[in-house]
């Protein structure tokens, strides 16, 4: 790392971090604390902070699922990616995305069939192959938790110290998660959704200003000046893209962006199939909803990448040395281009310092939806998979929700440990980007089958990840001493080195799990057996309406018997069919200390015709995003004006959808809750404060 560029003072990095930070613990808590009070949430019910009872509707959780796949390095990487290596790389980074919530819809509603009452997707393979493949697969799906927090706070650190004055990255590393753990010990998994959908509004209504404005700004000039910049690049030759065809920024047929977008696929199966939060994200839908919110959100994630890759990306490549360009007159380095400061650079060039503080705000809440999840997600497992299992099988809610509440402090802190070690032995972001797929995709496949196909054997899932990861290494380490010479952070970096391990760990196991289970010991399994487990907590006598009750002052105690009371007359009302709230399902349902209602549960053909849907959207996915739309462009040709302005609006009408869908929908559906809320706060505090005369 040579010279560095402050883009803004460390005063706006420390307000970012702790001002921010600090203004959602409090936000979320106080909500957190309202719902329990005026919707009868119950916050210290293990199955609320674990799966939010299951029963979020449909556009929560898929503003939740469309927030859980908006990384801080999503944002970053996509514009290093089209700096690199062209427009095409825009597109590819949506494709590498689409496919795996498709993916996830298919397994959600197979959990929902199957084992309805689960937690974590380890307590599958538990019930299903017994407690030695449980701790194989619980050592794979840590180490995700682990490396995909750490390279999503490496990212987002490193980007706020460049941007903030070169503030320093160990403090940015450390107060990252701080804030997060306030609200997520106090609220789980629903102030995690709830989190997610301020975080994905605030992120929409951001990436609307910030594309519009830097396309329609006078040094791009609108569609038709990014073409032209773009094509007089082409032209000079100063920017030749090696593998892409004539070296043209404007072209599909570019090998680098193919490359790129093959390994981010790879490496994002892995990070969402072992990744409890997004498995916890299904089993906290409600049943109807999990396969529509799914794939709304599957069909809704180019927003992101798309016209950010393709404006602000393509503004980098066109602005790149000219004055007013932030590092002018020296050209960007490789740091610079890999820890994904281009962004920031171009915002800053052209709106300023407001520019630049926006995409602040924007990666930090990014940043920190994503480590509330894996808080959520480690916590889980911490709870279910280790201590309800191994240590204290007759734990009720009470211990569990202790356990719960370290494991989110714990994990927060390891993962922003670990991402200051990462720093500090001089690893990027794009080299973890990179890295992770080998070491998580092994898994994917086994797992997969786990919860659909009923002949894999524990054998073959007990061979196949492992073989897998020993194949994915070894192919990465020879290749990049085939092609480089020499075994280092530089080569081992490289694509195809990282092509050939990723591809070789995700999908080697796949074959060989079915080779195993099909030839050695063959044996099917009954799916009933899942079904019947109760894994739900039993509820300890007061802990369902308190959180560390005996240490409360007597006071307290009464208010919680009101709301035992309420909430018991709540209950009746719910049973004896009131309409009361049946606006606020695809919002904030009330949620009560017991799970779903009967009313919500799908009947078996219900399910089965779900799962068809899901299966066929996933497929028709895959060859829309990967057959369709991109082989038919990668040919010896270069977009024309009319297909590159085409391209472009569109992503741009995409991402207004998106504002409209998962931005502004939910509180419209959650109108009534929010309505009940607000009521009850003026009733209860401002109205009668007024008639006490103190306000």
């Amino acid at each position: 790392m040579s010279e560095s560029v402050a883009l803004l003072t460390q005063a706006s990095g420390y307000g970012i971090l702790v001002g921010v930070g600090a203004l959602f613990a409090g936000g979320m808590i106080l909500t957190t604390k309202l719902l329990e009070k005026y919707l009868h949430e119950n916050s210290h019910s293990t199955e609320t902070f674990s799966v939010a009872n299951r029963s979020v509707g449909l556009f929560l959780s898929a503003s939740a699922v469309y927030s859980s796949w908006s990384w801080a390095t999503e944002l970053l990487w996509v514009s290093t990616m089209v700096y690199n290596y062209g427009i095409q790389a825009s597109y590819y980074y949506g494709a590498g995305l689409a496919i795996q919530i498709a993916v996830m819809a298919t397994i959600g509603i197979h959990a929902k069939k199957k084992i309805p009452k689960a937690h974590t997707c380890l307590e599958i393979v538990q019930l299903r192959y017994g407690d030695v493949l449980h701790g194989l697969y619980l050592f794979f799906c840590l180490a995700n938790n682990l490396l995909s927090c750490s390279s999503m706070i490496l990212g987002a650190s490193g980007a706020i110290g460049i941007i903030a004055g070169n503030l320093n990255i160990a403090a940015s590393t450390m107060l990252i998660p701080f804030g997060v753990l306030l609200y997520t010990v106090v609220g789980g998994l629903k102030a995690t959704f709830l989190t997610d959908f301020v975080h994905t509004l605030i992120l929409l209504l951001v990436l609307c200003f910030l594309n519009t404005s830097v396309l329609t700004s006078e040094q791009i000039g609108g569609l038709d000046g990014l073409y032209d910049l773009l094509l007089a690049k082409d032209a000079t030759g100063e920017r030749y893209v090696e593998g892409n065809y004539n070296g043209s920024l404007l072209t599909g047929k570019s090998q680098g962006a193919l490359f790129f977008g093959l390994i981010l696929t790879a490496g994002n199966f892995g990070l969402t199939v072992l990744d409890s939060s997004f498995w916890q994200k299904t089993f906290s839908a409600s049943p109807r909803a999990t396969v529509p919110a799914y794939l709304t959100a599957s069909f809704l994630i180019f927003s992101n990448v798309w016209p950010l890759g393709s404006i602000i990306g393509g503004a980098s490549i066109v602005l790149d040395g000219t004055p007013g360009w932030p590092t002018y007159p020296r050209a960007l380095t490789s740091y610079e281009i890999d820890s994904g400061f281009v962004l920031p650079y171009v915002l800053k060039q052209i709106l300023g310092n407001g520019g630049v503080a926006a995409i602040l705000l924007v990666v930090y809440l990014a940043v920190t939806s994503t480590v509330s999840a894996q808080m959520i997600s480690v916590s889980s497992i911490l709870t279910f998979d280790i201590y309800k299992k191994y240590i204290n099988p007759k734990a009720a809610n009470k211990q569990m929700i202790r356990v719960s509440h370290i494991g989110v402090i714990f994990f927060g802190i390891a993962a922003a440990a670990f991402s200051l070690m990462l720093h500090y032995v001089g690893v990027n972001m794009t080299w973890m980007g990179y890295f992770y797929p080998l070491i998580i995709c092994p898994a994917v496949l086994p797992l997969l089958f786990t919860i659909t196909w009923d002949r894999q054997t524990a054998i073959a899932t007990f061979a196949s990840p492992i073989i897998g990861l020993i194949a994915g290494l070894t192919v990465w380490l020879t290749t990049a001493k085939h092609y480089y010479g020499n075994i280092s952070i530089t080569s081992t970096g490289g694509q195809l080195p990282c092509l050939f391990g990723s591809l070789t760990a995700l999908l080697l196991p796949g074959v060989l799990s079915i080779i195993i289970s099909l030839t050695i010991k063959p044996h099917k399994f009954d799916w009933k057996k899942l079904k019947e487990v109760d894994l739900i907590v039993k509820e300890n006598d007061k802990s369902s309406t308190s959180s560390a009750a005996e240490s409360i002052a007597e006071e307290e105690e009464e208010e919680e018997q009101t709301i035992i009371k309420e909430k018991q007359e709540y209950n009746v009302t719910v049973e004896t069919g009131s309409q009361q709230d049946s606006d606020s399902k695809e919002f904030d349902d009330p949620i009560v200390s017991e799970p779903a209602k009967g009313s919500e549960e799908l009947t078996e053909k219900e399910l089965d015709f779900w799962i068809k849907v899901a299966t066929g959207a996933a497929i028709f996915v895959l060859l829309i995003t990967w057959v369709i739309w991109p082989l038919p462009l990668y040919r010896d040709w270069i977009f024309s004006r009319a297909y590159f302005k085409g391209y472009v609006v569109v992503s741009l009408i995409w991402l207004y959808s998106t504002l409209l869908i998962v931005g502004i929908a939910p509180i419209i559906a959650g109108r009534s809750s929010i309505a009940k809320v607000f009521k009850g706060v003026y009733h209860d505090y401002i109205k009668r404060d007024g008639a006490k005369g103190k306000i």
